[in-house]
């Protein structure tokens, strides 16, 4: 494995591991050879954004996993399910904790069906708290079918793609979250009549844009790149959806 580690000089054997958004260098081990790479930050890299900025460099550069002594909270939510494996808390030289996570690693290999289970186990109760979310989402949608009438869809909703689009994307934007949740309102507004356009946009940017989380979003990512992604999501997600209707009908 390629591991990043954040780190306070070039050297594997006398650098200490630091933090990601302070760290001199970052140095790119590969666990079994101890060969590594030394990558140097300048003073202008760190600072506000720098933690962030480290975490692309190590992607960029194959980094499997990132070692570093401290990393905020909100920035540890922000990198999940990014594919790269977090060790924050990691002290002592960066040998001492890259071989301490090797010799661990080879210890869990025997272990996988025990590994197997526990991820069974979490993604059971992974379903077991998102099941209420899905049956409140389905009370409403019947909600939405008895309360708010064909006419009044209507009205919003008139039929022209642009503009049906448009309206969807904009829903999507601000209610925001599950992707399965979005499929059970769509399949609602599909049933009162509403376009495919406006559907397809809402579910593109339902989990694409996320207004409520826009706060979060850019205290972990910064303010401007927070705007920027949602902006251009929404944009890609009117053009998305606007496609895909098309060449679903012209294949049909």
């Amino acid at each position: 494995m390629r591991i990043a580690v954040a780190s306070s000089s070039d050297d594997i054997d006398t650098a200490r591991v630091t933090r990601l958004g302070t760290c001199s260098h970052l140095l790119l081990v590969d666990s079994e050879t101890m060969a590594y790479e030394a990558i140097a930050v300048s003073p202008a890299e760190q600072g506000r954004g720098a933690g962030i900025r480290m975490v692309t460099l190590a992607g960029g550069h194959g980094a499997q996993a990132i070692m570093t002594s401290y990393v905020p909270p909100r920035m540890e939510a922000a990198l999940q399910g990014s594919g790269i494996d977090l060790m924050a808390g990691v002290e002592g030289t960066v040998r001492q904790a890259v071989e301490e996570y090797a010799g661990q690693s080879r210890q869990r290999a025997p272990e996988q069906p025990a590994s197997v289970a526990r991820a069974l186990r979490r993604s059971i109760r992974q379903f077991g708290r998102m099941l209420p979310v899905l049956l409140g989402v389905m009370l409403l949608a019947g909600l939405l079918k008895t309360f708010i009438s064909r006419q009044a869809l209507e009205s919003i909703f008139t039929g022209h793609p642009l503009i049906d689009t448009l309206w969807g994307a904009v829903s999507g934007s601000i209610l925001g979250g599950n992707a399965v949740n979005s499929y059970v309102i769509g399949a609602a507004l599909r049933d009162a009549g509403v376009s495919l356009f406006a559907v397809t946009a809402m579910i593109a940017t339902w989990v694409t844009v996320g207004l409520i989380q826009l706060p979060a979003e850019a205290a972990a990512l910064g303010t401007r790149f927070a705007v920027l992604r949602n902006l251009m999501a929404f944009v890609v997600s009117v053009g998305v959806a606007m496609l895909t209707v098309l060449l679903a009908r012209w294949l049909s």
